[in-house]
């Protein structure tokens, strides 16, 4: 290390599913002198690799091992990337600091003081602290102040600090969409709708994961907030567990990383996840027909947001499985391309098609296989007006989600 580089250690914790926290590995960051990534290093603790419960923070980047895996890249490691800030947090923690801080900085992110435990089971704290608690300390009565606090940060108008300082401490949680951690009868991501939204996400939302849940797939838990002047998104968070504890989340995006240089894929699709859940899943069968019917529905309602972090899997000592279905929702943008697209084509089978009948074999799925699941797709797009009624869809979200269905109104 010379004078233009920075050396900090840290400790990874993790917490398990009975809410027990652990230290279970040490994490070294060597960054430039604005904190960008040079190099780092993760050496698991012995302690860690003896337990039977014990599992890798990363099954494919840091494998369950006492020898030390280290990453010499400009590139942010898979380990540290899952526990930085996503636009939203990174925008909120920009606000609270000011011109004093710079959310780009590693070893600033990873000091900053931290409320409760961010969404997952694994946190990256510096060496001489204790973890934070689990649980968040917002309730749904806190919403309508914390929606207008949002939208101020949105907008880049004066802030509440008071409510501010609150939100910093619920928003420990990836994406782009204004959104808050609560804890009210069970723990919860609540989105928000903003402004400028061509459409009621929170509605159109919980509509899409009705409507995915009847087309058979295993979806996020979702209920309808009152947040102030709009409805917000409430969902049931599936890495938490009955008794409070977790269960550890990790994105494709990160599972998928270049192992070398530890540069997030370029021209990752559908194809590469299903490699990746014959690969590392616990379950292959059931995951690559979840992955299979997510194709499906999110080309069936216009999702082009169908990037890797928004594909998770949980883990714990048994392995890999992929997740529920979460951030449905058609995009704004008409004419654009899904973010994953399907082998050659940039577009994904349209569900229903003779292409969408011969991807299924990408699959491992038979052909009944494949014709019974898109018409089961078929069946609950006829009845999306009575999702609708249920949801509260105005005609403006109606027309956002009915041009995009293959069949239907």
């Amino acid at each position: 290390m010379n004078q233009s580089t920075r050396l900090e250690d840290y400790r990874v914790w993790v917490a398990l599913a009975d809410g027990e926290r652990l230290p279970v590995a040490d994490y070294r960051l060597e960054t430039d002198h604005r904190g960008r990534h040079l190099a780092s290093g993760l050496r698991y603790h012995g302690s860690w690799l003896n337990r039977p419960d014990s599992f890798p923070l990363n099954p494919v980047h840091a494998p369950l091992s006492p020898d030390p895996v280290e990453w010499s890249t400009h590139e942010t490691p898979a380990i540290l990337d899952e526990v930085l800030p996503g636009r939203w947090e990174r925008a909120v923690q920009q606000r609270v600091w000011g011109k004093r801080g710079d959310v780009d900085d590693l070893h600033a992110v990873l000091a900053a003081p931290r409320q409760h435990w961010r969404i997952g089971a694994i946190e990256i704290l510096p060496a001489d602290r204790d973890p934070p608690p689990l649980e968040s300390s917002l309730r749904f009565a806190d919403l309508p102040l914390l929606a207008e606090e949002a939208e101020r940060t949105w907008q880049y108008l004066p802030p509440d600090l008071e409510t501010l300082a609150r939100m910093q401490a619920g928003s420990s949680v990836g994406g782009a969409r204004p959104k808050v951690l609560v804890e009210d009868g069970g723990s919860w991501l609540v989105k928000f709708t903003r402004s400028d939204d061509a459409f009621d996400h929170a509605r159109l939302e919980c509509a899409c994961l009705t409507l995915a849940e009847r087309a058979g797939a295993s979806v996020a838990q979702s209920r309808l907030v009152e947040a102030g002047r709009d409805m917000a998104v409430a969902l049931r968070r599936f890495d938490v567990t009955p008794g409070g504890g977790r269960i550890a989340l990790i994105s494709a995006n990160a599972l998928l990383k270049d192992p070398h240089s530890q540069a997030d894929p370029i021209h990752a699709d559908y194809q590469d996840l299903a490699d990746l859940i014959r690969r590392h899943s616990i379950r292959p069968e059931a995951d690559l027909a979840q992955l299979y019917r997510q194709m499906l529905i999110n080309e069936a309602i216009g999702n082009r947001d169908d990037h890797l972090k928004n594909f998770s899997f949980l883990l714990d000592s048994e392995g890999l499985r992929l997740s529920p279905a979460y951030d449905l929702v058609p995009s704004e943008a008409v004419g654009a391309w899904s973010q994953l697209g399907f082998g050659d084509r940039p577009t994904l089978p349209r569900p229903g098609t003779k292409e969408a009948l011969q991807a299924a074999k990408r699959f491992q799925l038979t052909p009944k296989e494949a014709r019974e699941m898109n018409q089961t797709l078929t069946d609950a797009i006829l009845e999306i007006e009575t999702i609708a009624d249920k949801r509260g869809l105005s005609d403006t979200d109606r027309r956002a989600l009915y041009r995009h269905l293959p069949a239907g109104p």
